[in-house]
C-alpha cells in the first residue's frame, strides 16, 4: 500500500495523527521552553532531584496503569455499542486504580526510607501529584471510544495555564520544591478537566464494585502490566539505579538528556498508537490482511519520521552544553546515544503493540509479557555494570543495548504471528 492509499483508506485515523501532532506540538511548546529553564535556572544538581522524583513517580505509573491503557481501550473499542458492559469496564478499572494508587504511596514511603534516596525525599512526596493526577485522567476510556482528540486539548488546556507559571515562581535552584509542585499540578488539573468533561458526555457510569468484574478486567491487564513492570526497570528504574550510584549533578544531566529525546520520540509514537491501537484492533478481528499491511505501513512511516528527527537530534547534541550551562558539559554523548536508541523505540512500539497487542491474542500477550523480561534482565546487567564504571553514559549505553534487543525480539514474534496465522 503506498503512502496515498494508506491515507485514503484510513482518513479517521490519519486525521487523528495529524491532530494529535498539532495539538502535542502545540502542548510541547510550552514545556520545551519550561524544561530548557528548569535544566539552566535549577542547575543539574537541583534538576537531578526533579528528573530523579519524575522517574519515581513514571514507575509507580506503571502500578496505578497495570497495562489498562491497552487492554481495556481494547476492550472498550470492541464493546462501544453495550452500554452495560462499557460501565462494568470502567467501574472495574476506576476500582483497581484507587487500590494501587494507594499501593503507590506506601512503595514511596519505603523508597523515601533509602539512605541514598534521603536526598530527594521531600521532592519525591510532592511530585507523587503526578501519580495522582494520572490515575484519574482515565485516558483508556477517550481512546477506547475514539475520542482520544479530547483528552489531548484537556491536558493541552492544563498545560497552557499552568506551567508558564514556572516562569514567575522559580527564579533559583532553591525553588526546586515549587517547581516540582507546578509539575504535579499540570497532571492533576488536566485529572479534574477529564473527570469534568466525562460527566458532563454522560459515556458512562460508576457501577457498585463487582469483585469478579475486577478479576476479569485484571486478568486481562495481568500480561501487559508484566511487560510493563519489566519495561519500567529501563524506563524509570535506570535513574534509580543512577541515582545510587552518582551524584545528583550527573543525575540531572542523565535525566536532561533522557528528556530530550524520549520527549521526541514520544512525538512521533505516541499519536500513531493512540489513533491507530482501536482501529487495528478492530480490523484484525474480520480482515486481518489489511490490518497486517495497514501496521507494515505505519511502522515504515513512524522509522521514516523518527530517524529525521533524531539526524537533526545528532548533529545539533554538541551545543546543548552551550544552551543549557557548563553543568551539563558531557550531556551531547548520552543524547547521541540515546538517539540511536529511539529507532529501536519505535519499531518495538510499533510491531509489540500495534502488531502484537492489537492483532494478537492471548498468546501474543504472553509473548509480549516474556520479552520485556528478558529486557529486564538485560537491563539490569547492563546498567550494574555500566553506571557504576561510565555514570550517565553507562546507563544510555544500558538503555541502547536494551531498546535494541526488545525490538528484535518484539519484531520476530510478529513476523512468528503472522506466519502462524496464514498456516492456520
Amino acid at each position: 500500500m503506498e503512502i496515498k492509499g494508506l491515507i485514503k483508506q484510513n482518513k479517521r485515523e490519519v486525521k487523528d495523527v495529524f491532530y494529535l501532532v498539532g495539538l502535542q506540538g502545540v502542548g510541547y511548546i510550552i514545556p520545551l521552553l519550561v524544561t530548557p529553564y528548569l535544566m539552566y535556572v535549577l542547575g543539574a544538581e537541583k534538576y537531578g532531584y526533579i528528573g530523579f522524583s519524575l522517574s519515581v513517580c513514571q514507575f509507580l505509573n506503571v502500578f496505578i496503569d497495570f497495562g489498562f491503557n491497552l487492554s481495556s481501550t481494547k476492550r472498550i473499542a470492541i464493546n462501544a455499542g453495550n452500554q452495560d458492559k462499557l460501565n462494568r469496564i470502567f467501574s472495574s478499572v476506576v476500582y483497581s486504580k484507587l487500590f494501587f494508587l494507594v499501593v503507590s504511596f506506601l512503595v514511596l514511603v519505603a523508597l523515601s526510607m533509602i539512605p541514598n534516596y534521603a536526598v530527594y525525599r521531600t521532592t519525591m512526596y510532592v511530585m507523587f501529584g503526578n501519580v495522582i493526577g494520572s490515575a484519574l485522567i482515565f485516558g483508556f476510556l477517550f481512546q477506547g471510544l475514539g475520542q482520544i482528540r479530547k483528552v489531548t486539548i484537556i491536558t493541552l488546556i492544563a498545560r497552557c495555564l499552568v506551567f508558564p507559571l514556572t516562569f514567575v515562581f522559580v527564579k533559583s535552584p532553591d525553588d526546586v520544591l515549587i517547581a516540582a509542585a507546578l509539575q504535579s499540578g499540570t497532571t492533576i488539573f488536566a485529572a479534574i478537566l477529564s473527570l469534568i468533561y466525562i460527566a458532563h458526555k454522560k459515556w458512562v457510569k460508576l457501577v457498585r464494585f463487582n469483585y469478579q468484574d475486577c478479576k476479569e478486567e485484571l486478568g486481562e491487564s495481568w500480561p501487559i502490566f508484566i511487560s510493563s513492570a519489566a519495561s519500567s526497570v529501563y524506563f524509570s528504574c535506570f535513574i534509580l539505579i543512577l541515582g545510587y550510584f552518582a551524584l545528583p549533578d550527573e543525575v540531572g544531566r542523565y535525566s536532561a538528556s533522557d528528556k530530550i529525546v524520549k520527549s521526541l520520540s514520544i512525538f512521533v509514537l505516541n499519536p500513531i498508537l493512540m489513533a491507530f491501537y482501536p482501529k487495528v484492533s478492530k480490523l484484525a478481528v474480520d480482515h486481518y490482511d489489511q490490518a497486517r499491511n495497514l501496521v507494515k505501513n505505519i511502522l515504515l512511516v513512524a522509522l521514516a519520521l523518527i530517524v529525521s528527527v533524531m539526524s537533526v537530534v545528532f548533529v545539533l547534541a554538541p551545543y546543548l552544553p552551550v544552551w543549557l550551562g557548563e553543568d551539563y558539559a558531557g550531556t551531547e554523548i548520552m543524547v547521541r546515544i540515546l538517539a540511536v536508541s529511539s529507532i529501536f523505540v519505535i519499531t518495538g512500539g510499533i510491531t509489540g503493540q500495534l502488531g502484537m497487542l492489537a492483532m494478537g491474542g492471548k498468546a501474543q500477550k504472553k509473548v509480549f509479557s516474556r520479552v520485556y523480561i528478558y529486557a529486564a534482565v538485560i537491563a539490569l546487567s547492563a546498567v550494574a555494570i555500566l553506571s557504576p564504571l561510565l555514570q550517565g553514559v553507562g546507563a544510555a549505553i544500558a538503555i541502547l543495548i536494551t531498546e535494541f534487543a526488545v525490538a528484535l525480539m518484539l519484531t520476530l514474534g510478529y513476523v512468528r504471528m503472522l506466519r502462524n496465522h496464514k498456516t492456520a
